[in-house]
C-alpha cells in the first residue's frame, strides 16, 4: 500500500528514518482488523430478506423461536468465505474504522454491513453446533464476540448500539451452547471449549464505551451550527450533561433542562438518554449472566 555513490550521513539518516516510518505505517495498516472486515463485507451474498424473514430471524436471535437449519444452511454455505475472513481478522490486535468526525455526516454504512455479517455468524454457530461440531461452534462464537466489540470501537452511538445488539446475540448463543449439556445427543462442552468461551467473554471487559460514543455522536452536530453561537453553546451544555448522565443517571433532570432550554431544533436530534441507559444496562446484565453461567 504504500546512483548515489556518496551520501552524506545526515541525508542517509533522514532516508533511513523515512523508510522506518513508512514501514511502521505499513505494519500498522496490516494489523488493522477493520480493513479485513471490509473484505468480509464484500464477500457477503444474498443477504437481502423480506420483512417476514426479518421478523423470523429476529425471533431466532432473541431466543423466542428455534433455529431451522434446513432453512438457513444454504445461505450460510454461500457466506462461509465472508465468515471465515471475519473470523481470521479478529486475531489482529487493532481495529480502526478510519472515521472522519470532522465531516458533517460521518459514514455509518460499515455498521449496517457489520450487523448483517454478525447475525449470519450467530446462525453459523447454531449450524455448527447442530452438526455436532462443537469446537467450530465455540470458535465461531469467540470470533463473533471479538468482531461485535470491534464494531463499536471508536464509533458513533449508532455503531455502538449495533455492536451491543450483536454482542447480546452472541452472548445468548453462548448460553444456548452451555445448555446443550442437557441434550443427550450432543453432550456437554468440554473443559477446553468452556474455557475458550470464558476467555472470549472476559476480553469484553465492561462492554462498550458508551460515553465516548455519545460524545462523538453529539459533537457531529456541531458543524451544522458553526455560525450560531447560541446553538453552539447550547450543544456544549447538552454534551456535558449527556456524558454526565451516562456516569450517573440521577443527573437526567439536568440533561432534560439543557435540552428544553436549547433552540427547538435540538429536541429531535438528541438521542434518548434513557434508552441508551437501558441498552447499556441490558448488555451489562447479559455479560454478568453469561460469565456466571460459564464458571
Amino acid at each position: 500500500m504504500k546512483h548515489i555513490t556518496a551520501v552524506p550521513s545526515i541525508i542517509l539518516a533522514l532516508v533511513l528514518s523515512a523508510v522506518s516510518a513508512s514501514a511502521q505505517k505499513n505494519v500498522s495498516l496490516a494489523d488493522n482488523a477493520a480493513l479485513r472486515y471490509w473484505s468480509a463485507f464484500s464477500a457477503v451474498q444474498d443477504s437481502a430478506i423480506t420483512d417476514e424473514q426479518a421478523r423470523e430471524l429476529n425471533a431466532i436471535l432473541d431466543g423466542t423461536a428455534p433455529y431451522d437449519d434446513l432453512k438457513y444452511k444454504d445461505l450460510l454455505e454461500k457466506n462461509r468465505l465472508a465468515l471465515e475472513i471475519m473470523a481470521r481478522s479478529t486475531s489482529l490486535p487493532n481495529c480502526d474504522w478510519g472515521l472522519d468526525y470532522g465531516a458533517e455526516d460521518v459514514p455509518v454504512e460499515y455498521a449496517r454491513k457489520a450487523l448483517v455479517l454478525g447475525r449470519l455468524n450467530v446462525l453459523y454457530a447454531f449450524h455448527l453446533f447442530i452438526a455436532g461440531n462443537k469446537d467450530g461452534g465455540v470458535r465461531t462464537l469467540a470470533a463473533g464476540l471479538k468482531f461485535s466489540h470491534n464494531v463499536g470501537n471508536g464509533g458513533s452511538l449508532f455503531a455502538t448500539l449495533i455492536a451491543k445488539d450483536l454482542l447480546v446475540n452472541h452472548l445468548r448463543a453462548a448460553a444456548d451452547a452451555v445448555h446443550l449439556e442437557a441434550d443427550p445427543l450432543r453432550g456437554p462442552l468440554s473443559a477446553a471449549q468452556r474455557s475458550r468461551l470464558q476467555e472470549a467473554v472476559a476480553q469484553l471487559g465492561e462492554g462498550l464505551d458508551w460515553r465516548t460514543a455519545a460524545k462523538l455522536e453529539l459533537e457531529g452536530l456541531r458543524g451544522h451550527y458553526a455560525g450560531d453561537s447560541q446553538a453552539s453553546a447550547a450543544l456544549t451544555r447538552i454534551i456535558s450533561s449527556y456524558v454526565a448522565v451516562l456516569d450517573d443517571q440521577s443527573k437526567l433532570p439536568t440533561l432534560d433542562e439543557a435540552i428544553r432550554s436549547a433552540p427547538q431544533q435540538f429536541a429531535s436530534l438528541i438521542p434518548n438518554a434513557r434508552r441508551v441507559l437501558e441498552q447499556e444496562q441490558d448488555l451489562h446484565n447479559r455479560l454478568l449472566q453469561t460469565r456466571s453461567l460459564l464458571q
